[in-house]
């Protein structure tokens, strides 16, 4: 598919103007569509490019969807209901939402697409809810669900459908994975391993201040005060339209302040004086943007490439040790006996650290950055029996009163 942009001579207008050419092949035919009367290049360029792009959507989904819009109700899909649900969507949600309800869209426009909108029935989705159980995790039949479920309400504003038949389907019940979490040994013996290594400051944010990883890539230096011991946490780092935003945290209660262990407070100096050595070097070739994580170069690192790299060194087997006389290869946690968790499980280790020491959970919940404490009981709930019982242990030993 290409855009031609070609000049021609108007009589009537008696200057020069523009056209453009469309040349490509749809669904195996070949489509020609050309228009002049553009008074500049780029004029004509551009909308060029617009009926390319349309072109190109319609190739993808088959139609068009100005075209499904202008349709009986009766034939429409639920593929193209799909379609219809995402455009609503895509101006008044944030990238990523939109990415979500792209993903599970596409997957029901796989495995129901071809049923008309009016004719899905709860058993179908029942049945494919079913189906989804035995092969995916709770969590992602609940999402198929939910995706559903909202194109369905929507078309019932729309008057493509009188009612949603997922409301007579019971939603799929989360299974909540068991949490695993480092103890302080553990942790410690994970940090002097990865000292010299990339995922070093971001592991060390993560477990001692129970900070998000978009939060801790979204840091910078202008929200931190190593005087005083604390963060003023006000941003994050995310990916919107495929490049990475400093944005606004989403709620009052995410916008907290963070006050620093000593131990924090020290790497932070460190890690500062590292970056002004770097910037000295590369003079102009440093990006000076004030992240607190950052390359050599000072540009941001994206959230992804921290989770990943921390899984690979932590998996990488190239350690070599001898057992029994036999050397053989171990990944480095199995080296250091600690277990493998997901790089968000170094906050849920912050949070156990901080309710072990038997803080009160209405802090703990506001050093998160949770909505409420019921969030913060909800999760760590499997800490508080033990806080109980240490309690009472303490209790018991200032009771009965002395006669």
């Amino acid at each position: 598919m290409a855009v031609t942009v070609r000049e021609y001579y108007s009589k009537r207008l008696k200057k020069k103007i523009f056209g453009y050419e469309v040349d490509t092949i749809l669904q195996h035919k070949r489509i020609f569509k050309s228009k002049r009367g553009f008074l500049t290049k780029k004029e004509a360029r551009d909308a060029g490019k617009d009926l390319e792009l349309k072109l190109k959507k319609k190739a993808k989904q088959g139609y068009d969807i100005e075209d499904v819009i202008n349709k009986d109700r009766n034939k429409i899909t639920i593929a193209e209901l799909m379609d219809l649900w995402l455009n609503a969507k895509k101006s008044t949600v944030k990238y990523l939402t939109y990415k979500f309800y792209e993903l599970f869209a596409n997957k029901i426009k796989k495995d129901l697409g071809d049923i008309k909108v009016r004719s899905l029935k709860p058993e179908n989705i029942e049945l494919k809810i079913n189906t989804l159980l035995d092969t995916v995790s709770s969590t992602t039949a609940s999402d198929y669900y939910t995706v559903l479920n909202m194109a369905y309400n929507w078309a019932i504003t729309r008057e493509y459908v009188v009612r949603n038949p997922c409301s007579l389907v019971k939603k799929p019940k989360r299974i909540k994975k068991e949490m695993h979490v480092y103890n302080t040994e553990q942790l410690n013996k994970l940090l002097d391993a990865i000292r010299n290594k990339t995922i070093y400051i971001p592991v060390m944010l993560a477990a001692t201040t129970g900070m998000r990883l978009s939060e801790i890539c979204g840091l910078k230096w202008e929200n931190v005060n190593l005087d005083k011991g604390f963060i003023e946490l006000e941003h994050q780092l995310q990916e919107e339209e495929k490049q990475l935003e400093l944005v606004s945290l989403k709620t009052p209660s995410s916008q907290r302040r963070i006050v620093l262990f000593d131990y924090t407070i020290e790497e932070l100096k460190k890690l500062r004086l590292q970056q002004e050595t770097n910037k000295n070097y590369l003079g102009d070739n440093y990006h000076d943007n004030g992240y607190v994580v950052c390359q050599s170069n000072g540009l941001p690192y994206h959230p992804t490439y921290i989770s990943r790299n921390y899984r690979r060194i932590l998996k990488d087997i190239k350690h070599k040790v001898t057992v029994d006389g036999k050397t053989k290869k171990m990944s480095l946690y199995e080296l250091l006996g600690i277990p493998l968790i997901r790089f968000h499980d170094l906050r849920h280790t912050h949070a156990t650290f901080l309710l072990s020491e038997r803080t009160n959970p209405k802090i703990v919940s506001e050093r998160l950055g949770h909505s409420s404490i019921k969030t913060t009981l909800d999760v760590y709930a499997h800490v508080l029996p033990g806080m109980q019982e240490q309690a009472i242990d303490n209790l018991n030993k200032k009771f009965p009163p002395k006669k």
